[in-house]
């Protein structure tokens, strides 16, 4: 594995490069995660594969001078590395809100991907994540000023956690992504760079215009991250997605664990 840097408007943005082969893949990871998280699906790639994952701002060694990233940033990222590596095409992967970014990018890069693989994607649908993505950013800002005061609002969390009005994994993750600045820096970021996104209705329309392209869809049967209702609406809005449900598996399906159980399959992609 190597770790290079592009040099962008934001900031400095860190990739891992897993191979040296001229079938050029480029992965987006999850949230709270880095690129290294692609390091042992590399091994069940063809040999002729090269696979460069990003480490997102905020996230790995990747050091990002704005308050938020846009789309835009991403795509010339991309630029640059279609230019490094002399390529014109490229298979876009992405794992969870990586996927739903590889889902966002679609309006704008759809036309050089050789095939698209979401990896139990991140999508908004229904209940409470569905109700707070949408946020007005200027709503969102005010939100983030108060993980100034993430000992108080852990304090209520755990009170509602033991009222039952906050289930254990929303408790969870506010403990783990409030616990530190760094954290709570990284959680803001990505939440008001979410705003900068275009619909996923516009890209799924996008993608609806090119039967042509595969596209894959790999998640667990027992996700406990992503309600299962998402993946089956995403199947309904692109009727050319191929969709393969993994049995006994939650939604970390970049786990040493769990590759075996799927990672053959994108193997001719």
């Amino acid at each position: 594995m190597q770790k290079q840097v592009l040099h962008l408007p934001g900031g400095d943005l860190q990739y891992h490069q897993f191979g040296t082969g001229p079938n050029l893949w480029i992965a987006f990871h999850g949230f709270a995660r880095d690129g290294s998280s692609y390091a042992d699906l590399c091994t069940y790639l063809p040999a002729d594969t090269c696979l460069l994952a990003f480490d997102l701002p905020w996230h790995g060694g990747t050091a990002w001078k704005r308050a938020v990233f846009t789309l835009e940033d991403l795509v010339q990222a991309v630029d640059q590395v279609l230019v490094l590596k002399q390529q014109t095409y490229y298979t876009a992967l992405g794992f969870s809100f990586g996927a739903r970014l590889c889902l966002a990018l679609a309006t704008a890069e759809a036309s050089r991907w050789r095939k698209l693989i979401l990896l139990a994607p991140d999508v908004p649908y229904r209940g409470w994540y569905s109700f707070f993505d949408p946020t007005p950013l200027w709503l969102k800002k005010q939100g983030v000023k108060l993980f100034s005061f993430a000992p108080a609002l852990l304090k209520v969390a755990k009170f509602l956690n033991q009222w039952k009005f906050l289930d254990a994994f929303n408790y969870r993750f506010l403990r783990l992504h409030l616990q530190s600045v760094a954290n709570q820096q990284r959680l803001a970021g990505i939440w008001l760079s979410a705003a900068a996104f275009p619909t996923l209705g516009k890209s799924i329309k996008v993608l609806n215009t090119r039967p042509q392209l595969p596209i894959q869809l790999i998640t667990g049967e027992q996700d406990s991250v992503i309600p299962p209702v998402a993946f089956a609406h995403l199947a309904q809005q692109i009727p050319h997605l191929q969709w393969t449900k993994i049995p006994e598996t939650d939604h970390d399906l970049l786990s040493s664990s769990t590759l075996s159980r799927w990672a053959n399959i994108i193997r001719g992609s």
